[in-house]
């Protein structure tokens, strides 16, 4: 049963439900039939017990002894109805001439009565019989019994017909139902087999530019193929974002590695080189491995950010570890006037570590992106339960189109890499990690050639 198309599984329950629909409506109709007319036998029954009854009790109210009583039975034959007109001990006293009594044994000998008012009976041929009995009194006591039988030979054969007439039809029903069924089940699963086909497309040749294209109406199948779609959307954004990533890394890491081997094969085959030289190349390889150990931590960062790795959280108090970050830079930051203004005693719930390391983020972009006697203004106050930072520069600026694209990885704008050569562009991607993780906010203004101001928000707690 699993591996059934689920066209034939749909069509095979459609042809379930409206079969058995059918066959509970004709078996309701046909009952409802065959009640109809036996209850109409049985009125035909009584009105004619009812008249021989009258007949018979006139004549025994004018003294007429039961055993000589005579009745117009034969005037009052129907096709397929015999009557008999018996005494208390079963004998037969009058019966009419009908052609129903003619090689039935069963009718024709004396029988012990039995007082029932309506019962069938089944004869030697399997002929099904009604049969009706009335009791007939004189002075309060049962002198005899008016018989009257009805063969069911006609109507069972009537009824069988019909019963064989409504399987025929339902059977009919049923096969025109699952040709409806399966046409319409295919044309219902084309999209999914679209779908299929696409999804199979896209598996062998890797290609997720390539979209299910829907026509049709917004039901269930079309959300579905919307989803479909968004999630190809998805995955060619992580796909092309991963294509991207390992070639800005590969070609990151290629060129402090490419220096630091070129410096190691001259002074590997040059013995006699100058102290100065030797120096300068030493200082260069030191330079690049410093930069090298910077982007590939840089790099673990982000992969633990894809992981989802969680950070250790606690109360810490925000105004004293920026008061800290600030100091440590105060031992590197060259010819670039930093300013505080830090509000005492604002706490957050977060992680030390993440918001030393988002602080230094920011402030070192400041410092590096800020022409030597430019400022840098940090600052921390409350409102609104917000402790907000900004740290403001009188650097270089970001151009208006380059904004949207600021947080993505390796990404730097033509300015940065002019100014300073040896960034990654990771950095304020890490940055923007850190602030989602913590539930806060990071709002980037800049002006190109007037400076750049990155505003950070953070829940305090009381």
């Amino acid at each position: 049963m699993k591996s059934m198309p689920i066209r034939l599984r749909l069509t095979l329950w459609n042809c379930f439900i409206f079969g058995t629909i059918i066959a509970v409506i004709i078996s309701v109709v046909y009952l409802k039939h065959k009640q109809s007319h036996y209850r109409e036998i049985d009125r035909m029954l009584l009105n004619i017990s009812a008249h021989v009854h009258e007949e018979i009790n006139q004549q025994l109210s004018e003294g007429t002894p039961f055993k000589e009583v005579q009745v117009s039975i034969d005037e009052l034959s129907i096709s397929e109805i015999a009557i008999m007109v018996k005494s208390k001990t079963g004998a037969l006293i009058e019966a009419n001439s009908h052609p129903f009594f003619k090689d039935r044994r069963i009718m024709n000998e004396n029988q012990v009565i039995d007082p029932v008012n309506f019962k069938t009976i089944t004869d030697s041929d399997g002929v099904r019989i009604r049969v009706h009995t009335a009791s007939v009194h004189q002075k309060g006591e049962v002198v005899g019994y008016i018989e009257m039988l009805y063969s069911l030979r006609t109507l069972d054969n009537s009824l069988l017909r019909f019963k064989w007439i409504v399987i025929g039809f339902t059977g009919v029903g049923i096969f025109l139902a699952a040709i409806a069924g399966w046409f319409l089940a295919k044309k219902t699963l084309s999209r999914v087999d679209l779908i299929g086909r696409t999804a199979k497309a896209i598996a062998s040749s890797q290609d997720f530019q390539q979209r299910v294209l829907h026509v049709g109406p917004a039901d269930e199948l079309g959300k579905l193929t919307e989803t479909f779609n968004q999630m190809l959307d998805s995955l060619e954004k992580a796909y092309t974002n991963q294509k991207r990533f390992l070639s800005d890394a590969s070609h990151e890491l290629r060129a402090p590695l490419t220096s630091i081997r070129g410096n190691l094969d001259i002074l590997h085959k040059i013995k006699n080189i100058p102290e100065a030289e030797k120096e300068e190349m030493l200082n260069d390889i030191r330079s690049e491995s410093i930069r090298m150990s910077k982007l590939v931590s840089d790099l673990l960062s982000l992969a633990r950010a894809e992981a989802g790795q969680l950070f250790n959280m606690e109360t810490i108090n925000l105004s004293s570890l920026i008061t800290v970050v600030i100091e440590e830079m105060e031992t590197w930051k060259k010819a670039v006037n930093v300013e505080a203004s830090i509000e005492d005693d604002l706490y957050i719930w977060g992680s030390s570590d993440a918001i030393k390391q988002l602080l230094i983020i920011l402030l070192d972009n400041a410092i590096k992106y800020t022409h030597p006697g430019g400022s840098v203004f940090v600052s921390l106050e409350t409102a609104n339960d917000q402790a907000t930072i900004k740290i403001k520069d009188t650097g270089i600026g970001i151009e208006k189109e380059e904004l949207p694209f600021i947080f993505e990885r390796f990404y730097r704008t033509p300015s940065a890499r002019k100014h300073t050569p040896d960034g990654t562009g990771l950095g304020l991607a890490i940055a923007k990690w850190i602030v989602d993780e913590h539930n806060g906010s990071l709002v980037l203004t800049s002006q190109s050639g007037e400076g750049s101001e990155f505003i950070v928000c953070f829940s305090v707690i009381k």
